[in-house]
């Protein structure tokens, strides 16, 4: 996306505050850059330092099993409440109502209704959040029970918590309903350890996940070797992002703040990676995952389209590996198409697998005519988003999802983008670097897609690599 919308959709979502934001400039971005780039140079000389997720997600030595089902999508976030006893700076809401079970905006009153819709969406891990989840213990409890006698697809189930509220008791009864992993936020407690040290040998998996705070680091450091001692599983850092909530108090510190799909602030990225470095050059065995903004915002929302598309694309149209829809046409000369359609009705069934209408013929990636040149024809890409919700909002085709006899949910299915045309030799090169289908029809060499084209689609069709870009 182009700095300069960032920074008309940044002034639109923060107006009253953005003038009093002390924002990145592109003149020290270049030495923000510069920064980053040697700590990360550092750590790539290390062989613990691996990479996962287009580039995103940096970690050492260990995912934990939760972190990997985020990233593959198939987890699913349930807030428990909206409720906790800390007031923590850098906490996205305001944390004063009770509220009921959510997930996706999606509230689950009953705990058999979420684990319906836990088994229709195809979903192995669930992470209770709040709030503060201890506060609600008992509903914990009842769906956690729920979950492990009507979803044994689940393969793992954590939790997050400050810790405030354990006791060896409550740890010992949520093992026993099934809680997998436990992940406290110790900088909601000024990095105390009493209360984490009763989960390690009770829960199977203890994780410390933390924002990485700039002022904190000279704590942090010499707290990694401490978690190593203590039997801590995993430590995970977090980039902290702003929001309308939190966003005074992160003012106020005086935090450089990033434009980007959503604001973040930058020191807390360079923490986190000095942290990281750290504990690689001192050989501090202890598995440490780097939860970055750019990585959340884009595998996050691409696992929610996936699973809403799953449940409402037609036969001829596909999910794109970041979660949109793509529906392709193929239009132009008729004698040409009804040659093509002829050749399509021997692979799949018409009305199913494909279909046919005066705009041309619509096919999936698994029919495309690779044995056809395709060059005097128009193909036109369409891509849809999808969302989850109780109602129909009424401004987008909709399908009605059974959970069971007495629940049903909504996916809606909108137009994201409305179509891109694309004719001649720029088909076949689409069709290379998009479907991973080369064209076996010519001995010529693959022309490559025209960049203006290939920016458009890319916003579709992948994600974008690696830590994202200062200015």
């Amino acid at each position: 996306m182009d700095i300069a919308v960032q920074i008309r959709q940044t002034r639109k979502a923060f107006p009253d505050l953005y003038h009093t934001m002390h924002w990145l400039s592109p003149g020290a971005s270049s030495a923000a850059e510069t920064m980053r780039r040697e700590l990360l140079d550092q750590i790539s000389t290390h062989n613990q330092a691996k990479w996962e997720f287009a580039g995103t997600k940096l970690y050492t030595r260990a995912l934990s099993p939760g972190c990997t089902l985020c990233g593959q999508g198939t987890w699913s976030c349930l807030f428990i409440n909206g409720i906790c006893n800390a007031r923590c700076f850098y906490c996205p809401s305001e944390q004063k109502d009770q509220g009921p079970p959510m997930t996706s905006s999606i509230e689950f009153e009953r705990p058999k209704d979420y684990a319906d819709y836990v088994k229709k969406f195809g979903i192995r891990g669930v992470a209770f959040s709040g709030g503060e989840p201890m506060i609600s213990f008992d509903r914990i409890t009842r769906f956690l029970d729920i979950l492990g006698r009507e979803a044994p697809d689940i393969s793992h189930i954590w939790m997050y918590t400050n810790g405030t509220l354990i006791t060896t008791e409550r740890l010992k009864l949520l093992r026993d309903y099934g809680l997998n992993e436990i992940r406290f936020d110790l900088s909601a407690v000024d990095y105390a350890l009493d209360n984490l040290k009763k989960a390690v040998g009770i829960i199977p998996i203890v994780t410390v996940e933390i924002p990485a705070i700039p002022e904190d680091i000279e704590k942090t450091k010499p707290l990694l070797r401490k978690l190593v001692d203590l039997g801590v599983n995993f430590l995970n850092l977090h980039q902290i992002r702003c929001t309308h909530f939190n966003l005074p108090k992160l003012i106020r510190r005086g935090y450089t703040f990033l434009h980007g799909p959503g604001v973040a602030v930058l020191e807390t990225e360079l923490t986190a990676l000095e942290l990281i470095l750290h504990s690689l050059d001192n050989d501090i065995d202890l598995p440490i995952n780097y939860c970055a903004f750019t990585y959340r915002h884009q595998f996050q929302k691409a696992a929610a389209r996936k699973r809403n598309a799953d449940l409402i694309k037609n036969g001829w149209e596909d999910i794109t590996s970041t979660g949109f829809i793509r529906t392709m046409t193929l239009s132009g000369e008729a004698g040409t198409v009804k040659n093509i359609s002829k050749h399509i009705e021997t692979k799949g069934k018409k009305g199913t697998d494909w279909t046919a209408g005066k705009d041309g013929i619509t096919i999936p990636r698994s029919l495309w005519p690779k044995s056809r040149d395709l060059s005097c024809l128009t193909l036109t890409v369409k891509y849809h988003a999808t969302s989850l919700r109780a109602t129909p909002s009424m401004r987008y085709p909709h399908k009605p999802i059974q959970l069971n006899k007495d629940r049903q949910l909504i996916i809606e299915k909108d137009d994201r983008h409305p179509g891109i045309q694309i004719t001649g030799p720029q088909i076949s090169a689409f069709a290379a670097k998009f479907l991973g289908l080369k064209e076996p029809y010519s001995n010529q060499a693959q022309p490559g897609l025209d960049s203006k084209l290939e920016e458009k689609i890319c916003d579709f069709e992948t994600f974008s690599p690696g830590l994202f870009p200062y200015y």
